[in-house]
């Protein structure tokens, strides 16, 4: 166990692009919460919040027809999850009453925590996972990606051990996102190390095991991948591709086919571009720089965010009802503007897609200042 703790330890210290994973800014990299140990405490801290705030600069994008534009009626509560030497970094629910987030950290049972509705849980059983990713299909299928070449599936009862995976050549490897259209249908992406150089994988489950299918010679992570209507049977993923010196230089945009990727878009990230995927109402949107794109044999702009504090990051239900995260809170498009529907102090970073639903959201979010997991949920009135 010790030998796998070590393992851990120095993979986090390898991944120093880990906030570009999370939501593709210049903030620094992965952030330990290194306090002592202490009891843990989960509080409940609600805010009420009705913001009424000047639009953002109006947006210009082809209109999508009968759509009406989503509402921004919000009452917003912030859970605070204080868990230390624990980041947690990916949110996924079937319901607002069944919300699951997960996060690495040095407490291996306080890695894994539960929404019921009223209260975050955690069984406080030690695990053998570094989790980084959460994704399902209902309460009862619900999977869970982890660094350190393992994989593990919950049921609706137990939290199991469902597979452990090596990538040729590899001596460690790790899941960063999960996502698929059906329940035998799903991917996962991630990375395999070999001898210091990270090389991503795609892996597929067609509702036995999962096989790894791909495998690329490039020094990258691949760290989301996503399919639309659009797309016919490609799927679309997310790279960060490092240099020579195994820095951070730009983000990558393929099209994978089932066989071989093909890259589409590239964004020199050391000049200060970057790019982002979403899926929103199975259209894959694509982030390029600060313009919000659709994709059918070429880009089609839908909307631009005139804002510095875009964190190039979205979510939402339609096309006029999406969310940006911005580096001091919340903003909305609803098909005509932009405007902010919550506004949080500076420290606070969004981490990873937020888990939306017919009439709530939970975003994940984490505040460096005091060390705090925050979960931001808003409730249409």
């Amino acid at each position: 166990m010790k030998k796998k703790d070590d393992e851990m330890k120095n993979k986090n210290s390898q991944t120093k692009n880990m906030n570009l994973r999370l939501n593709l800014n210049k903030e620094p990299s992965r952030l330990r919460a290194a306090k002592a140990a202490q009891t843990l405490k989960v509080a409940l801290l609600t805010v009420l919040l009705f913001i009424s705030v000047p639009s953002c600069k109006s947006p210009t994008g082809p209109k999508q027809d009968n759509l009406q534009p989503g509402r921004r009626d919000y009452t917003w509560t912030v859970d605070t999850l204080n868990i230390p030497y624990t980041v947690l970094e990916s949110i996924w629910g079937s319901s607002p009453t069944d919300v699951w987030a997960v996060g690495p950290g040095g407490d291996k049972d306080k890695t894994i925590y539960h929404f019921t509705g009223q209260q975050w849980v955690n069984d406080g059983i030690s695990r053998p996972l570094a989790p980084v990713a959460v994704f399902g299909f209902s309460q009862k299928d619900v999977w869970f990606g982890s660094y350190g070449n393992t994989i593990w599936h919950y049921d609706g009862n137990s939290l199991l051990h469902f597979q452990d995976y090596t990538i040729p050549n590899c001596t460690y490897a790790g899941i960063e996102s999960i996502w698929g259209d059906s329940p035998d249908n799903i991917y996962a992406v991630g990375f395999g190390d070999s001898s210091n150089v990270l090389r991503g994988v795609i892996q597929h489950f067609t509702g036995s095991k999962w096989e790894t299918i791909y495998i690329s010679n490039k020094n990258e992570d691949f760290v989301r991948i996503f399919k639309g209507i659009f797309s016919g049977s490609d799927y679309y993923v997310l790279s960060i591709r490092n240099n020579e010196n195994n820095n951070t230089d730009s983000t990558i945009i393929y099209q994978f086919d089932g066989k071989n990727v093909k890259e589409l878009y590239s964004s020199d990230f050391l000049a200060g571009h970057s790019s982002n995927l979403s899926v929103i109402a199975s259209r894959v949107y694509f982030i390029l720089d600060n313009g919000v794109y659709l994709y059918n044999n070429g880009f089609t702009l839908q909307f631009n965010v005139e804002d510095q504090n875009f964190y190039r990051s979205i979510s939402g239900r339609n096309g006029y009802d999406v969310f940006l995260c911005m580096k001091d809170g919340i903003a909305h498009y609803n098909g005509m503007d932009i405007q902010y529907l919550y506004h949080f102090h500076t420290g606070i970073q969004f981490l990873g897609a937020p888990s939306i639903f017919d009439k709530e959201v939970f975003f994940l979010a984490y505040d460096f200042v005091n060390n705090l997991n925050l979960i931001i949920r808003g409730k249409l009135n």
